[in-house]
This record gives C-alpha cells, sequence and structure tokens, in this order.
C-alpha cells in the first residue's frame, strides 16, 4: 500500500545518520536564492509584505497511526514516523529532510519514488488522513476540493448562488416514441424515485430554515473565501463523485449532500451550517 510504503521509508530516513542530498531540493533553493539576489538589487525603497510561516509552504498534510507526511508546495516531501502532531508541529516537521518529490493531480498524488495516494474515498469522501487538501484545511469529509470549470460559459448555462441553499441537481428530461419500451420504464421509475428523495431531502433541510433550489443550468457559481468566485460543472465528477446535491453556505466551500436522506452524516451537516 503506498502510504505504508512511505511511512516505512519515512521510518528508515528518520532512523538513519547519512546524509543525503536532493537534487530537485538543491535547484529549487538556488533559483530561489538567484531570484532574491536579482531582487534586492532593483529594489529602491522596502516593502511591506507578509511573512511567509510554515503553513503557507504546505499544499496537503496527511497524518495518520504511522506517522505524518508534508507535501509542499514546491513539490517536496517532508516526513516522520510517529510523530506528535500536537502544538506547532508543522514546524518541527518542515525541519526533517525532503525524502522525495510529488506531483498533484485532481482527484491524487503521485511521488517520484513510485506509488498513487488519492484524496477521496467512495461517495466523494475525503479520506480522513488528509487534514490539509491543497493548501486548505480539512473542516468536513464531504467539502468539495475537486471539481472542472468550465472554459467561458455562456451565461444562460450558469446559475450565480449567493445565499444559504440546498441545491439539488435536476435530472436530464428525456421523452421517448415508445413509453412502454423497457429503457422508458426504466427512466420513469428513476425519476419516482428521484421526486421522492429529493422532495424528502428538502423536507429535512427546511426544518432547519434552509431553501431549496433545483439547478437545471450545467454550472453553478458561488463565492467562496474572500471574493473568491468558483464556478463548478455539474455535469462532471465532483470529488471523483457524481452526486446529486450540493450544500451552500455563503462564503464556505460547498458539501457533497447525498439525496438519499438517511444516508447523510447530519451533526456534520449541522457543524458546517454553523
Amino acid at each position: 500500500m503506498k502510504i505504508l510504503f512511505s511511512l516505512l521509508l519515512i521510518a528508515m530516513i528518520w532512523c538513519s545518520c547519512n546524509k543525503e542530498s536532493v537534487g530537485s531540493k538543491n535547484q529549487i533553493t538556488e533559483n530561489e536564492i538567484r531570484h532574491k539576489d536579482s531582487s534586492e538589487q532593483l529594489a529602491t525603497k522596502p516593502e511591506n509584505k507578509a511573512v511567509e510561516t510554515p503553513r503557507d509552504q504546505v499544499r496537503h498534510f496527511f497524518s495518520a497511526n504511522g506517522g505524518s507526511i508534508l507535501y509542499l508546495k514546491n513539490g517536496e516531501v517532508k516526513g516522520q514516523a510517529r510523530f506528535d502532531t500536537d502544538g506547532d508541529f508543522i514546524t518541527e516537521l518542515m525541519k526533517t529532510k525532503t525524502y522525495t518529490t510529488y506531483r498533484e493531480f485532481d482527484n491524487y498524488l503521485t511521488e517520484s519514488n513510485g506509488g498513487t495516494t488519492p484524496f477521496f474515498e467512495d461517495v466523494g469522501q475525503i479520506d480522513a488522513s488528509w487534514k490539509i487538501l491543497k493548501g486548505e484545511t480539512v473542516e468536513n469529509p464531504m467539502q468539495v476540493f475537486s471539481y472542472h470549470s468550465p472554459k467561458n460559459p455562456k451565461p444562460e448555462n450558469v446559475e450565480t448562488i449567493t445565499e444559504t441553499r440546498l441545491i439539488i441537481f435536476s435530472p436530464e428530461t428525456k421523452t421517448f416514441a415508445n413509453e412502454h419500451s423497457e429503457e422508458a420504464e426504466h427512466y420513469f421509475i428513476a425519476m419516482d424515485d428521484w421526486n421522492w428523495y429529493s422532495h424528502e431531502l428538502s423536507e429535512n433541510f427546511e426544518k432547519m430554515g434552509i431553501k431549496t433550489i433545483y439547478l437545471k443550468k450545467p454550472n453553478l457559481k458561488l463565492k467562496i473565501g474572500k471574493n473568491r468566485e468558483i464556478i463548478i460543472n455539474t455535469k462532471q465528477k465532483i470529488n471523483n463523485y457524481n452526486p446529486q446535491a450540493l450544500l451552500y453556505v455563503k462564503g464556505k466551500r460547498p458539501l457533497i449532500v447525498h439525496l438519499i436522506a438517511s444516508e447523510n452524516r447530519w451533526d456534520k451537516i449541522k457543524t458546517y451550517l454553523k
């Protein structure tokens, strides 16, 4: 298993006294030094810049019983077995040796020493071992971190939502030349199920004061964080999954919500709504 391999490798490095050089790390450091030197030569007056913290350098953070792994924004990977994550652990973990590099994709990452580590489990849930993902702290396992954004979408194909809403994706409407065909019967049964479950889900959220919108347009525009807007193509996978509903609170990343109400973690949903 990839993570087990990584943690075993970390343990070997941790116990070793050998000094190894990492070419990619040296190259990055040299580039940064050259950039810094040239910047100092061109500077004519001091600038007030925010001091970068160790946390600012972290792209992903994975922590399990076997140890902890930092995936930095510059592509380096650091980690240590049996590492205590109390206090300012990121600063301490940053002092460990770089033992490999990685490449990031939508739903997983690969390390240069081989293997693939997924971000998500089934039904779009974030693997519990990921504490920081794509630079942000994971606050809810159903948060949306992976999605596709359309390039230059037509305004008529984008639904903009600015307030807290349950967003249920409306299924495609189909017509059949023969409504008694097997395909038509399967479609009508699926639509009956969708109507039942979507209505029940909507009622559950209405009890909490949350209104429902039935999304018919393919693209969804939301505001998250400080003045940041995202557009999600709902016809493609979200967190490597095809959800039928999202929950959005203004300024927050949306959550994947299961259409069948009983399959949701309502305690997590209520925490998200606070």
